[in-house]
């Protein structure tokens, strides 16, 4: 039998903010402040400790994901500041 003192215990912000960080789960009561994903990353960060290195792959491995879409999402952007160009040169002329 184990003794009391030989227990850990883990409260349940710890492990929310746990799986918040590794899974990147929403958070569900709206009552909260909602966390971006950069808020996650720097209190993953600030407390290295809480995640394992396992967590700290996987977390890399989801931001590698994050960096590859980056030329995409430029490249809308340009799109769609030429289109915003292209109707306000319209509306001048």
């Amino acid at each position: 039998m184990t003794k009391a003192a030989d227990t850990v215990t883990v409260s349940q912000n710890e492990i929310d903010d746990l799986l918040t960080i590794a899974d990147f789960i929403e958070q569900k009561d709206k009552k909260e402040e909602k966390h971006s994903l950069i808020e996650e990353i720097k209190s993953a960060i600030l407390d290295s400790g809480k995640l394992s290195l396992n967590e700290w792959n996987a977390l890399r491995r989801k931001l590698h994901e994050i960096e590859s879409l980056i030329p995409h999402i430029d490249l809308i952007i340009r799109l769609k500041e030429q289109k915003q160009m292209i109707e306000k040169a319209k509306t001048l002329s």
